[in-house]
């Protein structure tokens, strides 16, 4: 008895013992640098802040002790551990020396030492480059240890704390110094100091471990394991990304800039980003709305940085197999052309498949493979930078090195180089170039596809004249021709063979099958221009059923399907492209029938609506009291109008307009509905086919606004038809034989009755092509039209440098008047209202209804916006007097946002957008008053 209760008072206070060593002290007092930014450091109020802290904070947050520190210079630092008196260092950098010295702990955090150059230095690839300047070093840091490890002859100027050192970089006394990731923001002169040594001016020192440090015979070591292994790796990301990366907003998207690659990407002399695709990622950020913020820096780093989460995106990079395990493309934002470079004194004869040589590469070329199979008896090196390639074809090491054509164009002269290497003219290779992003963030990449999918391929085109001076060296330009595709796509469709395309037989215009019984329409003239500007085969296959078409994609039987909803459940079986079509919708209902300018307004009728559509599932969604009628055509929709079955019909603008051209549906009238979702219309390709995806998004791209225009004007205007077809006329003719006498009483009343369905039929094109661009209320031109003339206006306002402006108008009260005496006197408001809008305007001038109790006016040929502010204090006037309405007088005020071109944009999505948000600027101050993006006049 007396034994077990030994063992257990043993078993007791082994326990205890153990539980003691597992917990850490509280407080937890930890020795901090005051000034190493961003690891550790006093802020501006002399509190302990950086990396290292937040750190120890998390720590001491997750085992619930409170954290101590104790900050003093770096030296003392050390002084203050070996004392005693404070538990442990925070941050301190591995070396082999500190670790016999001391008992180091892995904090999870990679910092990176670096070389910075002052601007005038060249820019060097490795250290032994660095030999002839004096390093500026911090006393007794890692930095020291580690330059004398890998340049032993080099010269080192310590000092005391890094404030001291930059003092001496600043005033003349070093050109090279020592740093980590980044000088600190917080350095008094820092905006000299990073002007004189740019991130971007700095050769990589070593990945250093942070490590925490005790001493040898403290017993915490087991406890601190235990804590820090407990740190999220999510936290030190964020950690790393707030206080290694760029200062930044959060909603605010880095962009790594590759240095060295102009005319793509470079600095200016200031150190600012430039070049083709810092435009370009411009104007992916004015697509889009997204904050954007470059950093620009060597290739190297910035692949680093991004596979560590300190940066977003890699702006531009070639895809390969290089890359590092974090790291993905996420859309291919150019493609570039390579030569062969090689002295021009060499003898050697011309590369060939049979050249046994050696030729440099640079390390991230992706077309490695496809030159070992072009040039099989050569051999290949890679090298990192140009200087280096250069250097090994002068000592006759290379026979010549492959370069990007564009780039070497600007490089070899800079280098006073371009009478001493000569491109070989028949050894172009083409390759893409991708924005990289982290592994995982889909919405990333989709967010990135969609913005850069927003930019008219015209004006890429522009953008890239200004920066490509060489015509044969563009990119952009080829989309017109033929589609820049690479040799492993061309591979991929000349496996692949002809791909067949499901498309409707009954779906006019978009899809159907003409009288002569081959397949016609909008998708038909589409895929003929994707198949020559792919050089790819297609052959059409119709089906009579929207739901057997996808039955046989998914079956595989056919390849791809146009004019395509994206959804969750097709995603089992298909791919999408990106979208090269949008629907508008319109409702259809008997001409004399109530004037529908809001879907609300169909609450409580019914609506057929064609089952496949996604609309006939969401409309609900939003209008719940809608009384949705799914039907299998169109066709069979205006059947149960004309029956009086259901109230209305909703479908595309085009296969409505399309559909009442043909006799019988005279009685009927179409309004266009502009508050309703608009659907995107994707192609839809096997899901075992994504390299397809890639390329038809290419030849997508290709087709313009102009093409798409032609598109749409040969399908979609209103002509015309006689409703008789042949064999109604030979049936006809056997009815009458040879009764001459019937015969011509017949052509009489034939042509007097076709005279009148021809007259007839005019006053409905008009009609319909005024509905088309008009606001069926108002009278006044709608969203689409107004959009067309800004957009022309743009074009002679850009050609002789002149100024415009769009007024974007909310009426104030508007919603009160509809509330109070219904929407009929709401309706009778907004023509009144209509009428004072142009009245207020030049006749050169537009005003145009663009939804509700919305109003854009487009402003042309102003001397200045001071012209617009005029206009828009007339109508503040006008507005400010009462209307008489059948109902009484009413009220109503505007609030009135007004954009100028070229200042606020250059398009007129820009210019809408901008107008839009200086409307609701106004709201918010009190409405009834107008404003610029720069100033409010009232």
């Amino acid at each position: 008895m007396i034994i077990r209760l030994l063992i257990c008072l043993l078993l007791c206070l082994g326990w205890s013992g153990q539980s003691a060593a597992a917990s850490l002290p509280d407080p937890l007092q930890v020795a901090i640098s005051s000034d190493s930014f961003p690891y550790m450091f006093a802020d501006d109020h002399g509190e302990p802040s950086g990396l290292v802290v937040d750190y120890w904070r998390e720590v001491g947050r997750q085992q619930g002790v409170a954290v101590r520190f104790t900050m003093a210079d770096w030296p003392q630092t050390l002084q203050l551990l070996q004392s005693g008196a404070v538990h442990l260092h925070g941050g301190i950098a591995y070396t082999a020396e500190r670790a016999q010295r001391y008992q180091l702990g892995d904090t999870g955090i990679s910092v990176q030492s670096n070389i910075f150059l002052h601007r005038d230095l060249p820019s060097a690839s490795n250290l032994t480059e660095l030999t002839p300047y004096a390093i500026g070093v911090i006393d007794k840091s890692s930095h020291v240890d580690t330059i004398k490890q890998w340049l032993p002859n080099a010269i080192l100027k310590p000092y005391p704390n890094v404030s001291a050192m930059y003092d001496a970089a600043l005033a003349g006394e070093l050109r090279v110094m020592s740093a980590l990731d980044r000088l600190p923001p917080r350095y008094t002169r820092y905006d000299e100091l990073i002007a004189q040594f740019p991130l971007y001016k700095k050769v990589p020192l070593r990945s250093i471990s942070l490590n925490y440090a005790m001493n040898k015979d403290s017993a915490l070591s087991p406890a601190l394991v235990r804590a820090t292994a407990a740190v999220e790796a999510a936290f030190l990301e964020r950690l790393e990304r707030r206080w290694l990366g760029v200062a930044a907003d959060d909603d605010t998207l880095l962009l790594g800039v590759p240095i060295d690659n102009q005319p793509y990407m470079h600095v200016s002399p200031q150190g600012e980003a430039q070049g083709l695709f810092v435009e370009l990622w411009r104007l992916w950020s004015e697509a889009t709305g997204v904050k954007i913020a470059f950093v620009p820096d060597t290739s190297f780093n910035n692949l680093q940085q991004l596979a560590k989460g300190r940066i977003d995106v890699l702006i531009g990079f070639p895809s390969n197999q290089q890359l590092p395990a974090e790291v993905t493309t996420a859309y291919q934002l150019y493609g570039f052309d390579s030569h062969f470079y090689a002295l021009q004194s060499a003898e050697e004869e011309p590369l060939s498949a049979d050249s046994a040589v050696t030729i440099g590469l640079f390390e991230n070329a992706p077309y490695l493979e496809e030159l070992a199979q072009r040039y099989p008896k050569a051999q290949f090196v890679r090298f990192r930078a140009l200087t280096q390639m250069i250097e090994a074809v002068m000592a006759g090491e290379l026979a010549g090195f492959y370069g990007a054509t564009a780039i070497m164009a600007q490089r070899l002269p800079a280098m006073n180089l371009q009478d001493v290497f000569k491109l070989q003219a028949d050894s172009r290779i083409s390759a893409p170039l991708y924005s990289l992003i982290r592994s995982g963030r889909l919405q990333l990449a989709e967010q990135i596809r969609q913005g850069f999918n927003q930019i008219p391929l015209q004006q890429l085109i522009e953008v890239e004249k200004v920066w490509v001076t060489q015509a044969s060296q563009r990119y952009f330009p080829q989309f017109l021709q033929q589609v820049p595709i690479t040799l492993t796509e061309q591979q991929w469709l000349e496996q692949a063979g002809t791909l067949k395309v499901g498309m409707l037989s009954n779906w006019p215009p978009m899809e159907f099958v003409n009288d002569d019984g081959e397949p016609a329409g909008v998708t038909v003239d589409m895929f003929d221009i994707l198949s020559r500007r792919l050089k790819a085969q297609f052959e059409i296959v119709t089906f009579a059923d929207f739901s057997a078409m996808l039955a046989a994609l998914k079956q595989k039987d056919i390849d791809l399907v146009a004019n395509v909803s994206e959804r969750p459940e097709r995603h089992a079986y298909a791919k999408f492209t990106d979208e090269f079509w949008s629907t508008q919708w319109a409702v259809i209902s008997a001409y004399d029938g109530t004037t529908v300018v809001s879907t609300s307004q169909l609450n409580g009728k019914t609506v057929a609506v064609y089952q496949d559509y996604q609309l006939a599932r969401h409309l609900n969604d939003t209008y719940p009291q809608i009384q949705v009628v799914p039907v299998s055509s169109l066709r069979r929709g205006l059947q149960l109008l004309q029956q009086q079955d259901v109230d209305y019909v909703l479908d595309s603008v085009e296969a409505a307009s399309e559909m009442l051209r043909q006799m019988g549906y005279l009685s009927l009238r179409v309004q266009i509905l502009d508050d309703l979702p608009s659907y995107p219309s994707l192609i839809a390709v096997r899901e075992d086919y994504q390299p397809l995806v890639v390329m038809l998004n290419k030849g997508l791209r290709s087709i313009g606004k102009e093409e798409r225009q032609q598109l749409y004007q040969k399908w979609f205007s209103f002509q015309i038809t006689q409703g008789i077809n042949k064999a109604q006329l030979r049936t006809l003719m056997w009815q009458i034989g040879g009764a001459v006498a019937v015969l011509l009483v017949f052509v009489v009343f034939w042509n007097l009755s076709l005279r009148r369905e021809v007259s007839l039929r005019r006053q409905a094109e008009q009609k319909m092509r005024f509905m088309a661009t008009h606001d069926d209320l108002t009278r006044l031109p709608n969203r689409t039209l107004i959009k067309e003339r800004i957009e022309q206006a743009l074009l002679q306002h850009a050609r002789h440098n002149e100024i415009l402006a769009l007024l974007f108008i909310d009426l104030d009260g508007f919603k009160e008047v509809n509330d109070r005496f219904g929407h009929d006197a709401g309706d009778e408001l907004l023509i009144k209202l209509a009428d004072v809008l142009k009245d207020t305007v030049r006749k050169s001038d537009t005003v145009a209804r663009f939804g509700g109790d919305e109003f854009v006016i487009l402003l042309t040929g102003l001397l200045s916006r001071d012209d617009a502010a005029i206009v828009a204090q007339k109508i503040l006037h006008q507005l400010s007097q009462p209307v008489t309405l059948s109902v009484g007088q009413v009220q109503v005020g505007a609030s009135i946002g007004i954009a100028v071109y070229p200042e606020d944009g250059t398009d007129s999505a820009k210019l809408l957008k901008v107008a839009d948000s200086l409307m609701y600027r106004i709201k918010q101050q009190g409405k009834n008053q107008y404003c610029f993006s720069r100033a409010v006049f009232s």
